[in-house]
């Protein structure tokens, strides 16, 4: 049995997952906070959740001002000869998020070691994710 179209499978479960999520991004709601999500390279950081509930678009968090917890899972290709995807999971808690404030939460990976921190509309950091959970996807 040839096991390179079982290894399709992954691979075209994240492009269906990135289409659906590939129209035009929706205009920031006064009234609450605004988390867009930046990778490097080959990656694709997606949110997952707020407070443990389902986002609908994976590009980006809207949330009531006040506390919350944000819960992402990046993409990203192994270097090598195969194209082989690793999902690395990870949240970021911030108690102080303002309402019509753009925040972003940037990955960045140095070696093996995946970070992402969370910057105020001023550009000052004021959280990260305190560590990936890494797994072959």
């Amino acid at each position: 049995m040839n096991a390179k179209p079982l290894l399709l499978i992954p691979a075209l479960s994240l492009v269906l997952l990135l289409s659906a999520c590939a129209g035009p991004m929706p205009k920031a709601d006064p009234s609450e906070a605004w988390i867009s999500l930046e990778e490097e390279g080959p990656s694709d950081l997606m949110a997952e959740r707020v407070d443990g509930k389902n986002v609908n678009d994976g590009r980006y968090f809207e949330v009531q001002p006040g506390a919350h917890r944000l819960d992402v899972t990046l993409f990203e290709e192994e270097v090598g000869g195969d194209a082989n995807q690793v999902d690395c999971r990870g949240q970021v808690s911030y108690p102080s998020f303002k309402a019509g404030e753009h925040y972003k939460l940037v990955e960045s990976t140095l070696g093996t070691e995946v970070r992402a921190r969370l910057y105020d509309g001023e550009g000052k950091q004021v959280a990260r994710v305190r560590e990936f959970e890494c797994m072959p996807g």
